[in-house]
């Protein structure tokens, strides 16, 4: 080692000034910046594991919320099956014997059945397994028990006593699907088995969604298949089957596939016997802590780099200066007293030199001049200091005192104002989604009823008559709001002063009926058959028949869109007297209606 030692004194001794001032910086910056790097590296990768685990386990939370939540919706479906006895009694008779019967169960009992299971969007379909020999098979929702394929299997669901899932079922009609089998109670006796088949991607949905690379959430189906997005390249089923283990509930785990470790959280569902599990891979972990190394490391060089080259620059400089220093020297030696020697102003220790050997040559008159250059300098220095400090925020600050003092002053109807005009400008420019709640979409009118009212002359004035029930119904956004605001720029007559608009919700059947009527001045005769022409499909005028027009297309394209073509928008006016629009769409209402 001493040898080593000696070895690289003797190197670094015939270097040059510059190199010996580079190895020097080198060392100085490098050393503390390996350090630091070496210390942020062990707390990111620490922060991230912490910040992994608590995202796994909020992502698998998550998902079994969502299972027992669609759990609830089966059995919800299943009770309200099981409930209708008239259904089952007939199911358990002689079903052939009466022809006008079978008819007549076809067109109440069993269609309300299948009603029933349409109406739980989780849902493919149902069947009920009749122990009945007698019973008449109607496909697919009434079979004979003996359809069923696992032996003795009424037996065993009998033990259970509770909703059993099992994939790809006991049936033919289950294969491919998620099977949730109950016993069949008539009375107190049991009569059959209830099925209901439901599609693996429809229970287990937010498996589909699209995830980071390296990450993954999966489902451990009682059976050993695993559904996932994102599993075609990988095999986990083995190695998760080492950590799986029901009685232990939620765990943190981790394991090594293709020299690859996998850090996550997994969660058994009894109820269900399925596991959640969520993990990523260290590599998807690390990768962004390895960018950020790898970014210090190359900027830590780069950095050492500019020093070397800027020493160089430096030390070159410097050298130069000596060597015209000495020259100088002996020239003055020699008797040459005009020589000057090239300095700068506020200098290192070379400049300090160089200003004392010519002010001993330029005695009191370069001393003035010297002194009335450096005066000029600092002014020219504050001025450009003074100068800079004008930029663009002075004007942003300027505009936002102005504002300020609005404020001061008191204007509550100016600011009202403003705050309506801001909500309306964000729930117009937010498209989180498509669809709102008639609750939001209404709020939205209000507001814009209030601006109207604040910047304009005449009076808008605006009834609601829509009742509680409804007001938590899904409808695209922006369906009523051009509605009304066609109300108020066409509704209003010429010379008028005000304009009623009531809006109302009629309920009829599975269509639900939005209504904005206003007692304005209506469509002309000839305009009304134009925009109801386009509304039925007969014209494609949408951007060109006219100002009342354009709103109303656009909202019932968008319905369309989203219903189907049955539903839309229906226009009736007196030329006048007034203006109805009717939004016609589906009923559905978030609430489940007690289930």
């Amino acid at each position: 080692m001493r040898k080593i030692a000696e070895k690289w004194k003797r190197i670094f001794r015939r270097q040059s000034l510059v190199s010996k001032i580079v190895w020097a910086l080198s060392g100085i910056i490098m050393l503390p910046a390996i350090i630091l790097t070496s210390v942020w590296l062990q707390k990111s990768r620490e922060t991230a594991y912490q910040e992994a685990y608590r995202e796994c386990r909020s992502e698998v939370e998550a998902m079994v919320k969502d299972m027992i939540a669609n759990g609830m919706l089966v059995d919800n479906t299943i009770t309200i099956a099981l409930n209708q006895k008239e259904f089952l009694r007939f199911c358990n008779g002689d079903m052939g014997q009466d022809g006008l019967k079978l008819v007549k169960f076809s067109q109440q009992e069993l269609a309300r059945m299948r009603y029933i299971f349409l109406c739980n969007s989780l849902l493919e379909s149902g069947g009920f397994y009749f122990y009945n020999p007698q019973v008449y098979e109607i496909w697919d929702t009434i079979y004979r028990y003996d359809r069923i394929e696992e032996k003795d299997f009424d037996l065993w669901l009998h033990e259970q006593k509770k909703t059993v899932y099992i994939p790809e079922g006991v049936t033919q009609q289950a294969k491919g699907k998620l099977a949730c089998y109950r016993e069949v109670y008539l009375d107190t006796t049991p009569v059959g088995i209830l099925e209901i088949r439901i599609p693996y991607e429809k229970f287990f949905g937010s498996l589909k969604e699209a995830r980071p690379e390296g990450s993954f959430c999966v489902v451990r189906l009682s059976d050993g298949q695993i559904l996932g997005n994102g599993m075609e390249s990988y095999d986990f089923a083995e190695e998760l089957e080492k950590w799986l283990e029901p009685d232990r509930g939620s765990e943190s785990f981790w394991f090594t596939y293709e020299k690859e470790k996998f850090y996550g959280v997994y969660q058994y569902l009894e109820d269900f016997e399925v596991y959640v599990i969520s993990f990523s891979s260290e590599r998807a972990l690390m990768e962004e802590i390895r960018e950020k190394a790898r970014l210090a490391i190359a900027a830590a060089f780069c950095l050492l780099l500019l020093c070397f080259l800027v020493s160089s620059l430096v030390y070159r400089k410097m050298l130069s200066r000596l060597t015209a220093l000495k020259s100088g020297m002996e020239e003055v030696q020699k008797g040459e007293l005009s020589i000057r020697m090239p300095q700068r102003e506020d200098g290192d220790e070379l400049d300090q030199i160089s200003e004392s050997f010519n002010r001993m040559l330029e005695r009191m008159e370069e001393l003035i001049r010297q002194n009335v250059e450096r005066e000029t300098a600092a002014k020219d220095a504050q001025l450009n200091a003074l100068q800079s400090q004008i930029n663009s925020h002075f004007l942003y600050n300027a505009l936002e005192s102005i504002r300020m003092m609005a404020e001061v002053e008191g204007q509550c109807d100016v600011a009202d104002t403003l705050v309506s005009l801001g909500n309306l400008m964000r729930y117009q420019m937010s498209w989180k989604s498509k669809t709102v709640s008639l609750r939001e979409e209404l709020e939205s009118i209000k507001k814009y009823v209030f601006f109207i009212n604040m910047i304009n002359e005449y009076q808008v004035e605006l009834t609601i008559r829509i009742q509680e029930r409804f007001l938590d119904t899904d409808i695209p956004k922006l369906c009523l709001q051009p509605l009304v605001e066609n109300c108020v720029v066409h509704g209003i007559p010429k010379g008028g002063k005000s304009v009623h608009i009531s809006l109302s919700a009629v309920e009829n059947g599975r269509v639900l009926v939005l209504q904005v009527t206003d007692d304005g001045a209506g469509i002309e005769k000839e305009r009304l058959m134009r925009i109801n022409r386009v509304l039925q499909g007969y014209e494609d005028e949408s951007l060109i028949i006219g100002k009342n027009g354009i709103g109303i297309v656009n909202v019932h394209k968008r319905l369309q869109m989203n219903y189907g073509v049955e539903y839309g928008i229906v226009l009736e006016s007196r030329e006048g007297v007034c203006t109805q629009v009717k939004v016609v769409m589906p009923n559905v209402q978030n609430n489940l209606g007690g289930w």
